[in-house]
């Protein structure tokens, strides 16, 4: 039933008989980012990584994006080795952990930005690389870069437009918020700022 979408999985042991219109979250990569995923496989083929593109939050943001950043996670101890395999096919493009100031700085349009992937990150569905809501809702609160390119006046309609739109996999998305530390605080947006009922409470 879950393979066919009879139901959809929303918390651990906890499933829901998805409403009209709302399905699994799947976004259509940029030529690049596909490109991005290509070269990584084929010089690192055993490591695990994701991709999220800041261009994934027009679907959900009244103030459109008009400039890309892909963030590419990888792995603690392999991040100098893939900055060094992308900065060879897009130089001047990749940054590695940089601040906001350093971004900024650097800038260009289709700025790559390798950074530590963080442990219970959640994996896509179709391709592995691939990010899910899970993990933009939590590093929405969580990472710097994205926080300053998204106002803040935007996150509770992007919260429940997720929550509307796709089935959210709470378990997943609260214990990916512990491994950010930012546990309290999401539930507590969600809570105070969101019309969102949690179907795991």
């Amino acid at each position: 039933m879950l393979n066919v979408g009879a139901i959809a999985r929303v918390g651990r042991n906890v499933y829901c008989v998805p409403i009209k219109g709302m399905s699994q979250y799947e976004y259509s990569y940029s030529n690049i980012s596909n490109d991005i995923a290509k070269t990584i496989k084929e010089n690192h083929p055993y490591l695990d990584f994701l991709i999220f593109e800041l261009f994934q939050l027009n679907e959900f943001i009244n103030h459109q994006i008009a400039h890309n950043i892909i963030f590419v996670s990888v792995e603690h101890e392999i991040v100098d080795f893939v900055f060094d395999t992308l900065k060879e096919v897009y130089p001047g493009k990749v940054l590695v952990n940089p601040t906001p100031d350093i971004f900024h700085q650097y800038w260009v349009d289709n700025m790559i930005v390798v950074t530590k992937i963080i442990t219970e990150a959640p994996k896509g569905r179709r391709q592995k690389w691939h990010t899910k809501i899970e993990n933009i809702m939590v590093d929405l609160m969580t990472v710097p870069l994205l926080q300053e390119s998204i106002r803040e006046s935007e996150y509770t309609t992007i919260f429940e437009d997720a929550f509307a739109r796709y089935v959210v996999d709470e378990s997943s998305l609260f214990r990916y918020a512990k491994r950010r530390a930012a546990y309290n605080k999401i539930k507590r947006f969600i809570k105070e700022k969101t019309r969102i009922t949690l179907r795991t409470e």
